[in-house]
């Protein structure tokens, strides 16, 4: 039975520590077009969204020919917006616009753009068959920087 999924590729215009980091081109193309490529490889995504509150991203998505049905609210684009918020946002649009429901919300980070062939159809298909209700995906870093790392505790509080 095929489910309805709704992939998200957030891009916000106020990045801070490298400006335009989402659309800095890199050999040439925009950040957020390698994450896009692989978005639209995949055979188990039923809509692709950009998310965003910028007029200039919302032109590359476009170029793309990325669907980006609506602006994002600036109080959702803010530093210190939480990313499941826009999500949730996402989804209730979607859902009203589309009149239908989805069964998974896929954010697609476009500061990760190394993704695998097949990356994310394999993430979906475990998912479904785990019949889990999140799946994060996480790769090695090989010097990490220690004032990024993070040691949580069993109870979930966080040792820095």
């Amino acid at each position: 039975m095929k489910k309805n999924i709704l992939a998200i590729i957030p891009a916000r215009a106020g990045s801070k520590g490298i400006k335009n980091k989402n659309i800095i081109r890199i050999h040439g193309k925009p950040l957020i077009s390698y994450t896009i490529k692989s978005a639209k490889k995949s055979r188990l995504i039923t809509n692709l969204i950009g998310s965003t509150d910028s007029i200039k991203i919302k032109k590359i998505f476009e170029k793309y020919n990325v669907d980006v049905p609506f602006l994002r609210p600036k109080k959702l684009a803010a530093d210190k917006s939480l990313i499941i918020e826009t999500l949730f946002f996402c989804l209730k649009k979607m859902e009203k616009i589309n009149k239908k429901k989805y069964e998974y919300i896929i954010l697609l980070q476009p500061t990760a753009p190394n993704r695998e062939k097949n990356e994310i159809d394999n993430c979906i298909n475990k998912i479904i068959k785990k019949r889990a209700d999140s799946l994060i995906s996480l790769s090695l870093l090989d010097e990490p920087h220690p004032y990024k790392l993070k040691k949580y505790q069993k109870d979930l509080s966080i040792i820095i």
